[in-house]
């Protein structure tokens, strides 16, 4: 479980709640099980988590929830370093239990009757749960899309996109025609998981459901799936009314990489929404069109420092781009640490000689990974005073830009 703090004020008073401290006065009753390949946590285990969840504050059980399944499996080589001393020693063994696919068919069951639980974290842990172990739950998770509750078939639809499977996309696909708007907006993402383009005529259709969730879960899912046909589809999006809606359509047709989509995006890098500028310098960045250069140089000189660092980063992806725009050069010379970095790192990547005095100038910059990222560029320009620049770059406190320095050196020898 994560074991973070976290705290919501409300006025003088404040509310702090740990969710491990919460769980864990439910797991320390935990009968604790070899922890052999395969095993899975029993009925009592789950049945303790669950009660957990149940008694713990909404804040907390929400965390919980979005976490379940998104962890690395640990090791157990670390020791518990970096943990505080008074631990409880076998927690985490106890956390990785309760994580495992459940093979008892007995605990199917019982996580089956969880999707009709009134707490919604506690039935969408149920529905992950579920998911991590379809093999066996994979008969009572389809027998509940028949079910004549929503919430039962919308936490039905969440394990099957928690498992991916391929040979149920037919199925979700039918329940993408629910009357019930929440049904039919985990039906669309459920697809995207799968991520079959045979789905995209499905959740085109979606784009115009009268539920903006739905559309929301449908533009999602169309980014997912990657397939180009769906460029067409997603582009209007981008003019919609809706700021949420046109960041997700902009993020959407970033993750499909069409060229076709540039030129409805650059409008976008000057939108009056922050979150849709940055979906839209990122998503021009994913494609990688030349076209998007001087939209992407003029976002440099955004009000908002995340756009300003995603504009720096997307011109270094760009394809044959091989003329620095003044605002990057200028970049070098930011406050920001990470506006630098990125910068100087385009600017290795597109190569333009012009930038030699700038990147020079910058050898002694205090960050390690921007003087990596400088020589990395100095090292393919032509310049006269590449060689004493590089020199310098020979006497730095990191090894590796003393190395990189020393092989451009060598090479740079060679070719004069």
């Amino acid at each position: 479980m994560i074991r973070r703090l976290m705290a919501q004020a409300v006025g003088v008073a404040g509310v702090i709640a740990t969710t491990g401290a919460v769980v864990a006065a439910h797991w320390d009753e935990f009968p604790t099980i070899v922890q052999r390949e395969g095993a899975g946590p029993n009925g009592v285990q789950v049945e303790r988590f669950l009660a957990a969840l149940r008694s713990a504050d909404p804040m907390v059980c929400q965390d919980v929830a979005d976490a379940f399944g998104n962890f690395w499996w640990g090791d157990g080589t670390d020791a518990g370093v970096g943990e505080l001393a008074d631990r409880v020693a076998d927690a985490r063994a106890r956390r990785d239990s309760i994580r495992r696919r459940i093979t008892d068919p007995g605990v199917v069951a019982k996580l089956l009757e969880t999707l009709e639980e009134a707490n919604p974290c506690v039935r969408r842990v149920a529905a992950k749960m579920l998911g991590q172990s379809i093999d066996v739950a994979r008969q009572g998770v389809l027998a509940a899309l028949g079910d004549d509750r929503p919430r039962v078939r919308e936490a039905a639809l969440l394990a099957l996109g928690v498992a991916e499977v391929p040979d149920t996309r037919e199925r979700i696909e039918r329940a993408a025609g629910d009357p019930d708007p929440s049904v039919v907006a985990m039906a669309a993402w459920a697809l995207g998981e799968i991520e079959d383009p045979r789905s995209v005529p499905v959740v085109t259709r979606l784009l115009n459901h009268r539920s903006s969730a739905v559309q929301h879960s449908a533009i999602w899912a169309l980014g997912q799936i990657e397939d180009p046909k769906a460029v067409e589809s997603v582009v209007p999006k981008l003019r919609d009314a809706d700021p949420v809606t046109r960041q997700l359509a902009a993020a959407a047709l970033g993750d499909i990489e069409s060229r076709k989509a540039t030129e409805p995006l650059l409008p976008l890098v000057e939108d009056s929404d922050v979150r849709v500028r940055l979906a839209a310098v990122r998503a021009l960045g994913d494609i990688e069109d030349l076209k998007a250069a001087p939209a992407l140089g003029r976002a440099l000189g955004d009000r908002s420092i995340e756009v300003r660092r995603a504009a720096a980063s997307a011109l270094g992806d760009l394809d044959d781009f091989k003329t620095a725009p003044k605002e990057l050069v200028e970049a070098l010379g930011s406050s920001d640490l990470e506006l630098r970095r990125n910068a100087a790192q385009a600017l290795a990547s597109i190569g333009d000689p012009t930038t030699a005095e700038a990147l020079g100038a910058r050898i002694g910059d205090p960050d390690v990974e921007t003087r990596r990222a400088i020589v990395e560029a100095l090292a393919e320009m032509d310049h006269p005073n590449v060689a004493r620049w590089l020199m310098r770059a020979l006497k730095d406190e990191d090894a590796e830009v003393r190395k990189r320095a020393a092989e451009a050196l060598g090479e740079h020898g060679k070719s004069h």
